[in-house]
């Protein structure tokens, strides 16, 4: 007869130490208001954002070139306060900032993802699925973080709209030499991505002691030849609003190319300029950003120089320059960012998104390179046999 088991015997399969998820609840609750906090923080930060219409409690979003926020499902319109504009021109004092390089400014928490591809910091919603760095174009991984970043003093508000930075596109391909045809008219762009690009502002007098030579060309024909003198001197300057991407995905190309920027407009940051917009948070840190400025400096001031010491050539043989009333400011300026692709090639553009102007890639037409490749030729070998055929004297 098989034994059994006593009716009140305990289940061997069940947990040998019933205590221990008694011990481990403390723990798991800690973890879950943590990360409850944590996605209320997001939620808030991310709210500061947004702005509800009064009319339909729909998202508001900046109207380029307006001062005002519109709604974009029952189309009303709702004012951006005025705030005093002064603030957006005032200089920061950069050695009272520097000690603690951006310690003291005004700092707050931005949700952001890092491009693994250019290395950009953009900031996204956390229940967006899609994310596609503007800059680079490439799919961002991972889960968009709260990230410390400096509040920026002041803001270049979009004044071109969605369709104008389309109609630029259009017409700058139209104007580019050696296009093909019909580019403008078949080049597929992807969504226009509005993105605030922040950049720092420096401000400094300079004052420069050089050692160098002046060359004064002298004689002529065979005997012509340039003769030194040593010369000394000093030369002082001024640099207002010398301006430096604090941003390692945006080159000084990109920056040039879409100059000017109308920093005289300048306005007052506030985060209803940026709602339905992204920003970029800033990769440069002032120190670094300072060095960058400096470098521009010091290629005006050899000019500065050359122009000083006269003569026909010029040599610099050494110089030493002290910087005072360096100041700064910390900035955003907009840019429509696209990906174009024509005959499955994908090209970047951007649209500086005061002014209209375009900077960008594009591809050439090999036919009508090689069409003024051959008239190029043709024209020489016709000048050449002119030049050939004349009767030359002698």
């Amino acid at each position: 007869m098989a034994a059994t088991a006593p009716p009140d015997a305990p289940d061997q399969s069940d947990d040998p130490d019933p205590s221990a998820g008694t011990r481990f609840r403390p723990l798991r609750a800690r973890a879950e208001r943590r990360r409850a906090a944590k996605e209320e923080a997001e939620d808030e930060q991310w709210s500061r954002r947004q702005f509800a219409c009064a009319s339909c409690g729909a998202d508001l979003r900046f109207d380029p070139g307006t001062e005002s926020m519109r709604c974009g499902h029952c189309d009303s319109v709702t004012p951006v306060p005025h705030v005093d504009d002064a603030a957006a021109q005032f200089e920061n004092c950069y050695h009272a900032h520097l000690d603690a390089d951006t310690g003291a400014l005004t700092q707050e928490e931005a949700l952001s993802l890092n491009c693994q591809g250019c290395g950009a910091a953009v900031e996204f919603h956390p229940d967006e699925h899609s994310r596609i760095c503007p800059f680079c174009d490439v799919a961002i991984v991972g889960d968009a973080r709260l990230q410390r970043r400096i509040v920026p003093q002041a803001v270049l508000p979009f004044t071109l709209t969605h369709d104008g930075a389309h109609d630029a596109m259009r017409d700058w391909l139209k104007s580019r030499r050696f296009a093909p045809n019909d580019i403008a008219k078949e080049a597929e762009a992807d969504h226009f991505h509005g993105v605030y690009v922040p950049f720092w502002t420096y401000d400094a007098h300079s004052d420069t002691d050089y050692v160098g030579q002046r060359g004064t060309r002298v004689g002529s024909g065979k005997n012509r030849r340039t003769v030194w003198r040593k010369v000394s001197g000093n030369v002082k300057g001024p640099f207002d609003d010398v301006l430096v991407s604090a941003s390692r995905s945006v080159s000084a190309e990109f920056k040039d190319a879409l100059a000017p920027w109308p920093l005289r407009e300048l306005e007052t940051y506030q985060t209803e300029f940026l709602a339905g917009f992204r920003a970029e948070n800033h990769t440069v840190g002032l120190q670094e950003g300072f060095a960058k400025a400096q470098d521009y400096m010091r290629a005006v001031i050899a000019d500065w120089i050359r122009r000083d010491i006269g003569g026909h050539r010029q040599r610099i043989t050494s110089s030493r320059t002290r910087y005072s009333k360096e100041t700064f400011k910390h900035i955003l300026v907009p840019v429509w960012i696209t990906h174009y692709t024509f005959e499955n090639k994908t090209y970047r553009l951007s649209v500086n998104g005061r002014t209209g102007k375009v900077y960008g890639h594009r591809p050439f037409s090999m036919v009508k390179l090689f069409a003024a490749t051959i008239g190029l030729m043709a024209a020489l070998g016709v000048a050449g046999f002119m030049i050939s055929s004349v009767p030359w004297a002698g």
